[in-house]
């Protein structure tokens, strides 16, 4: 079986709602379910149209025999320049996501480290994540650190 690796185009939203849809159900626990599965996908889809279509995102896929079966995303945000970050430029990993029957394969660490340079080619000095348990060790692996000086606030 051969994989090839490439970036996500518009063709591809429906699958990357269905994965992105597939992996939020894995790592969240059903109390999270906030909003019916159907009314995600869509909103899902308009997301990707809106934002891979303007570049403001970035997806890299593993194909096997022409079905993704894995994905990492990459967003694009700025926040106030300060004296660690001039440009206030920051790049955040998320979905890193393996259909289970493809994990210990390599394709994550692949999919990976190409959303990884991804960052870098585009510039930016700062790459944010949220890590699981099990993700942190692989992403120290890449120079990620822990930092303990964020907080967050819901508004429901």
């Amino acid at each position: 079986m051969t994989i090839s690796y490439r970036k996500a185009t518009l063709a591809d939203v429906k699958e990357l709602a269905r994965l992105r849809v597939q992996f939020l159900k894995e790592v969240q626990s059903n109390e999270t379910h906030q909003t019916d599965e159907e009314g995600l996908r869509q909103t899902l889809e308009d997301y990707f149209h809106l934002h891979l279509g303007s570049g403001e995102i970035v997806v890299w896929l593993a194909e096997a025999d022409g079905k993704i079966v894995c994905t990492s995303g990459l967003c694009f945000f700025r926040i106030f320049p300060g004296f660690s970050l001039p440009d206030g430029r920051v790049a955040y990993i998320l979905n890193v996501y393996t259909l289970p029957h493809w994990r210990k394969k390599g394709l994550g660490k692949e999919i990976f480290s190409r959303i990884v340079e991804e960052a870098k080619n585009l510039g930016y000095k700062r790459i944010q994540l949220h890590a699981s348990e099990e993700g942190r060790p692989i992403y120290e692996k890449y120079g990620f650190k822990a930092t303990s000086d964020e907080m967050e606030l819901r508004l429901e």
